[in-house]
């Protein structure tokens, strides 16, 4: 049986490392650098905002998603596509079709939501 992700996995600053590197092999080599600075800039303004509200959760305004130009929302959703569809081919090109299974549909304490991917999932016809 499949174990989900701990706590300890959570904190495991090399595992999310690795994890960065595998999305970074998909970004064109000369725009990482880029990206990487970028993606700092945004987490320093998300750590300035936690510093100021002493770590609570803040409420999200999704009006302002509207005003993000509608083609930066599909690249942004093709993208995620694409990292989603590279990592659940590599999960299942690398463990039998019955640890795959497990591995992608196992119960994650760290999730959102009912945290099952089947529960994200279209129903079958």
């Amino acid at each position: 049986m499949i174990k989900p992700e701990t706590d300890h996995d959570i904190e495991n600053v090399e595992a999310w490392a690795e994890i960065i590197a595998d999305i970074l092999h998909h970004v064109p080599p000369a725009k990482r650098t880029q990206v990487l600075a970028l993606a700092s800039k945004y987490e320093e303004i998300e750590a300035q905002k936690r510093k100021a509200n002493h770590g609570k959760l803040t409420y999200v305004d999704m009006s302002k998603w509207d005003a993000i130009p509608p083609a930066r929302n599909n690249t942004i959703t093709r993208l995620q596509s694409l990292l989603i569809q590279v990592f659940v081919r590599d999960i299942i090109n690398n463990h039998s079709p019955e640890n795959a299974r497990d591995i992608l549909f196992v119960e994650h304490p760290h999730g959102t939501g009912s945290r099952l991917l089947e529960d994200y999932l279209p129903a079958r016809k």
